[in-house]
């Protein structure tokens, strides 16, 4: 079995997470880390043995032996980095939200296609076999059709010892929809499988002018709703229920992290389904990307290029009724 080399651009908090659930891969292995911070490269490449380090981007797109690049690097700086890692033939996965816009991510996807390398958007929660099994169970009628998903997410990051400080500079393509309310929305599209036709939303700004938090609803052309809200300043259930005729589903707290799902009728639970992480969660994308590397696929079936750019459209739409305005240098495509 062939070895796939990875390397990591952006050894932040989120690049942790990747790189502790690579650990129970058996074809995957972290070989290069790449960061503008010579001590957080180091840092990142002792605790994980990482054998190379690069403090500039450029020379990890030019290191041969990597196969694919992770990137987690705040959300503003996704666009940019796809685009110099497919120009360089490189395959990438690119941390949630793939980019700020869905026109930044139509240039992406037509980039990959051109270059015939992989693009894929890590939204882990679209890779893990919890969802799908809770999927196939509704398409075989265990509670009758869907009538509308509600789900709610939010966390008071302003109390936190350490808060979020990206989340609030719009130059980083801050707010709680980007960075939260992603989930929702997502999660929504992979269960009910269409674009929304009507999209209504309203919620507050910081003094800055990202979104503190907003409540959604999303109505299909099918008749079906899907309501949610996201916040980064009211701590929240963070739970998803998806309601149909004949009973309802329960996704429990961080319903995103699904290692759980419960199916209901008459208040009676009537099939749990419980798959423990082997890691933490990110093995099911890791090991998705590399299958998909492998067969010659430039995405997963379980998130397409289209489904990135649906999310990425409603999201474009709710941030313009909100009055969210980031910088035109994070939101061109070009």
């Amino acid at each position: 079995m062939r070895m796939i080399n990875w390397g990591v651009l952006g050894p932040g908090a989120i690049a942790n997470t990747f790189a502790t659930a690579m650990k129970v891969s058996p074809k995957g292995k972290i070989t290069a880390v790449a960061s503008r911070s010579q001590e957080r490269a180091e840092a990142f490449a002792k605790q994980y043995d990482i054998d190379n380090i690069y403090t500039n981007y450029e020379a990890l797109l030019n290191d041969p032996s990597i196969d694919v690049i992770y990137i987690a690097t705040p959300h503003s700086f996704h666009f940019e980095k796809a685009k110099q890692c497919l120009q360089a033939g490189k395959h990438v996965l690119v941390e949630k939200p793939c980019t700020v816009t869905a026109a930044q991510m139509q240039y992406l996807v037509d980039l990959a296609k051109a270059n015939k390398v992989l693009l894929q958007e890590g939204v882990w929660s679209r890779f893990m076999p919890v969802l799908s099994q809770a999927k196939r169970s509704i398409e075989q009628g265990i509670i009758g059709d869907i009538q509308y998903i509600q789900s709610n997410i939010g966390f008071a990051f302003q109390n936190r010892e350490q808060p979020k400080e990206r989340l609030a500079k719009p130059e980083l393509a801050g707010g709680a929809l980007l960075d939260l309310g992603i989930y929702s929305i997502s999660l929504s599209q992979y269960f009910l499988g269409e674009h929304p036709s009507v999209i209504q939303s309203t919620g507050k700004l910081t003094e800055q002018g990202v979104d503190e938090q907003e409540m959604v609803t999303l109505s299909y052309a099918s008749g079906v709703y899907a309501q949610f809200s996201s916040s980064m300043a009211a701590h929240a259930s963070n739970s998803m229920h998806i309601v149909g005729s004949q009973g309802y589903l329960v996704l429990p707290h961080c319903f995103w992290d699904a290692d759980a799902a419960y199916f209901y009728k008459h208040d009676e639970c009537i099939q749990a389904i419980e798959i423990p992480h082997a890691a933490n969660g990110f093995e099911y994308e890791i090991a998705e990307v590399m299958d998909c590397i492998e067969q010659g696929k430039l995405y997963s079936d379980l998130m397409s290029h289209q489904d990135s750019i649906s999310v990425l459209k409603i999201m474009d739409e709710i941030r313009a009724q909100l009055g969210v305005q980031y910088p035109e240098s994070i939101t061109q495509a070009r």
